[in-house]
């Protein structure tokens, strides 16, 4: 969730105009089945990703997304190894997917500590340790020094990869700027699809980018 409303409604409105236009190219554009089932996993992902913004669509369940946008992930995969052209353009989706399955994972569907030191963690004190000096009590607080260091190199590791996923899709963001100024300095943009096309990606990449970044 983004807590400043301005941003918020931003970020909304980013992902909800790359809906849009993934359900424009499915309505309007001669698709193969495997281009409109990309077209409709782009929709829902821009769709999921502006309800996210807002605090109602933060508390929603995290898991069924985190495996749905994991499988999306690897379709994109199978497209990327098996198709003969786009590749680096189905690679560049495929990592988007992941980045957005990661995002429920942070959020909810990543356990950050492991059973046996939740378990651990949730144990109520043993009588007497704490009271024999030499003995129960410096073992008592060693446990509890080791499960905060691995609590710690935790989220220290979630936060470098929100960190690389944030200058990652800012800079995917400040590519697709640079092809749209190119094509229509080059006159490549006659077509009013391949310019919402890119215009999509730049959306939809600021969008990303925006999220991870307030994750921070």
């Amino acid at each position: 969730m983004i807590q400043d409303i301005a941003l918020r409604w931003c970020v909304t409105v980013l992902f909800l105009f790359s809906a849009a236009v993934c359900v424009r190219g499915m309505v309007t554009g001669r698709h193969s089945p495997r281009g409109v089932v990309s077209h409709a996993l782009h929709a829902i992902m821009a769709i999921a990703m502006a309800v996210m913004a807002w605090p109602r669509g933060a508390e929603l369940p995290t898991v069924a997304p985190m495996i749905f946008f994991a499988a999306a992930a690897l379709w994109f995969a199978a497209i990327t190894i098996t198709a003969g052209d786009h590749r680096m353009a189905n690679g560049y989706h495929t990592l988007m997917m992941l980045a957005m399955a990661w995002m429920y994972a942070v959020m909810g569907g990543l356990p950050l500590k492991k059973p046996a030191q939740s378990a651990m963690s949730g144990m109520p004190d043993m009588p007497g340790m704490a009271a024999e000096p030499g003995h129960g009590g410096h073992a008592g607080h060693g446990s509890h020094a080791a499960a905060t260091h691995t609590t710690g190199e935790g989220a220290a590791w979630i936060g470098a990869l929100n960190w690389v996923c944030a200058i990652g899709f800012g800079i995917a963001a400040a590519f697709w700027v640079y092809r749209f100024i190119a094509a229509r300095v080059q006159g490549q943009d006659r077509e009013p699809g391949q310019s919402l096309g890119i215009l999509c990606q730049i959306a939809m990449a600021a969008g990303m980018a925006i999220m991870f970044a307030v994750m921070l």
